[in-house]
């Protein structure tokens, strides 16, 4: 069946100061499988830092307050991560996983004496 994946921020880090400049975006990642999604669903999360160092006079800077999930997901430092990122794969060959179990190498067997 089909494999949905749904990215959202669930947390952004800030400089400790009155700018609120976010140096730290953390992405979770959930991977459902229409089959059973109770049981082939798996989540994860992953942080990307953000380059600071132009503060608020960087180009395409945002206050804090005007940040949207669409906005940060957009960003071309976390977008480029996202997609170089394994992640989804590694939920896919999971759920693959768990849906078909590989054999296992070894087995135990009755004596036969």
């Amino acid at each position: 069946m089909a494999i949905t994946h749904t990215q959202t921020v669930s947390d952004l880090t800030i400089l400790n100061n009155a700018d609120n400049i976010v140096a730290e975006v953390t992405i979770k990642t959930v991977s459902v499988d229409d089959s059973d999604p109770s049981v082939l669903r798996i989540e994860s999360m992953e942080s990307f830092p953000v380059e600071t160092s132009g503060g608020t006079g960087a180009s395409g800077f945002v206050a804090y307050e005007s940040l949207t999930q669409a906005a940060i997901l957009a960003w071309t430092p976390i977008a480029d991560e996202l997609a170089k990122s394994n992640t989804k794969t590694n939920h896919e060959s999971w759920i693959e996983s768990v849906k078909n179990p590989p054999a296992p190498a070894q087995v135990s067997k009755t004596l036969p004496f």
